[in-house]
């Protein structure tokens, strides 16, 4: 059990099984390899990548398929050998989603998705090649479902 604090949680202990570890860092954030999932209160499909080595870094991240139904990409061989994939069951695929000041614009990353091993609880963020997919896709919230739509 780790205590960390955090700027946006406040303190938190974390257990070594709830620790997911970046192969190489995110990209901009090479350094900090250890995260762990925070997630918010209420069923929204959202959760927090909070840093455990700088407490003021988190990441807002989603599961990209519950947004957009379409999304489809090949995971790089290399990356499965990185993270030791096994099976397709094992893998976690998350997105990393900007919230402005106007929630309404919030954008999520489909050219670079992270992907965690559940298994062994490894990550790494996989920028895809030969692909339409952007840093930036609109969130549109609909207010019948109070859930996004891509």
């Amino acid at each position: 059990m780790m205590n960390i604090s955090t700027l946006f949680f406040g303190e938190l202990e974390v257990e070594e099984k709830d620790t997911i570890t970046f192969i190489q860092g995110v990209p901009g954030f090479e350094d900090l390899t250890r995260y762990t999932r925070i997630q918010p209160e209420g069923n929204i499909p959202f959760l927090y990548l909070q840093s455990l080595e700088k407490g003021e870094l988190s990441f807002l991240v989603t599961n990209p398929f519950l947004f957009f139904k379409e999304y489809d990409f090949q995971l790089p061989e290399l990356a499965q050998d990185e993270l030791q994939i096994e099976q397709p069951g094992d893998v976690e695929v998350w997105s990393i989603v900007t919230v402005n000041e106007d929630y309404t614009k919030a954008t999520v990353n489909l050219l670079a998705p992270i992907i965690v091993n559940s298994k062994n609880q490894t990550a790494k963020q996989v920028i895809l090649n030969d692909t339409e997919y952007k840093v930036k896709h609109d969130l549109v919230l609909n207010d019948e479902t109070n859930q996004t739509e891509g």
